[in-house]
C-alpha cells in the first residue's frame, strides 16, 4: 500500500483550532477558494510552512499536482530540513510518473529522518522502475521500523514487491499476514490486500483461489463486513 501525503486535505470542522492565529483568517479564504482552482495569495500574509503544506495536500487530492508541486516546494524553501516536505514531493513524483525524482525526494526524506512510511514508498517507486532487489531492501526496512499497528501496510508493500518478483509463495504469505494483522473498522485496507490476493492467483493460476477473493471482494462491496 502506497502511504498518502503527510496532511489530510482538511475540512474546515478538522482544520479549526489547528493554525496560527495570525494567519487563521487568510488562511481559511485560501483553502475555501483551492477547491475553486489556482489561488491568488499576493494581498495576503505570507503563509507559514504547515500553511504551505495543507495546501498543497489539497491541491494533491483534488489531482491538481502542478500546484501541490508549487506550494510542496514554498514549504521547502522555508525549511530545508523538514523531511515530510520531501516526503510530500515523493508522493507528487510517485503519482505522476516521474519515479527517479520520487526516488530522490524519499532518499532525501530518510537521510532527515528515517520513517516507516518513507521506506514502504521508496519501494514503491523503486518497483515501479524495476529495481526489485532494492525494492525489497525498502520494504523491509519498512516492516522492520514499524508498529504492530500499522504493520500490515508493510507487509502488503513487501507482498506486491515479491509477487512481481515471482517469488509467489513467499507473496502469499505476506499478503496473508499482512491481512491477520488489519485493525477493525479497515475493511479498506483488507480489500486491497485481497485485490492483491487474487492478483497473485491469477498469476500462479489458480483460479479456485482467485474466486474465492473476488467473492470476499464482492461481500465487501455489499457493505458486508463480517464476511471478509
Amino acid at each position: 500500500m502506497v502511504q498518502d501525503g503527510v496532511f489530510d486535505a482538511p475540512c474546515p470542522a478538522r482544520r479549526e483550532g489547528k493554525l496560527k492565529k495570525v494567519h487563521a483568517f487568510a488562511f481559511f479564504a485560501i483553502l475555501s477558494l483551492a477547491s475553486c482552482g489556482v489561488v491568488d495569495v499576493k494581498d495576503s500574509a505570507p503563509l507559514s510552512f504547515d500553511e504551505h503544506m495543507r495546501l498543497g495536500s489539497i491541491y494533491e487530492s483534488q489531482g491538481k499536482y502542478e500546484l501541490a508541486l508549487r506550494e510542496y516546494e514554498s514549504a521547502q524553501g522555508i525549511d530545508t530540513k523538514e523531511a515530510k516536505v520531501y516526503f510530500a514531493l515523493g508522493n507528487v513524483y510517485l503519482r505522476t510518473g516521474e519515479y527517479d525524482k520520487a526516488e530522490k525526494s524519499y532518499t532525501r526524506a530518510i537521510e532527515l529522518g528515517p520513517r516507516p512510511e518513507y521506506y514502504n514508498n521508496l519501494a514503491w517507486a523503486l518497483m515501479e522502475k524495476g529495481d526489485l532487489a532494492a525494492a525489497k531492501e525498502s520494504a523491509r526496512e519498512a516492516v522492520k521500523r514499524s508498529p504492530a499497528t500499522e504493520r500490515f501496510i508493510y507487509l502488503d508493500t513487501l507482498g506486491v514487491v515479491e509477487m512481481r518478483a515471482g517469488e509467489y509463495e513467499s507473496a502469499e504469505a505476506r499478503f496473508i499476514q499482512a491481512a491477520d494483522a488489519v485493525p477493525q473498522g479497515r475493511a479498506d485496507a483488507l480489500s486491497e490486500i485481497y485485490r492483491h490476493l487474487r492478483e497473485l492467483y491469477k498469476s500462479t493460476g489458480e483460479p479456485e483461489k482467485a474466486a474465492t477473493m473476488d467473492e470476499k471482494l464482492e461481500l465487501f462491496r455489499a457493505g458486508d463486513k463480517e464476511g471478509l
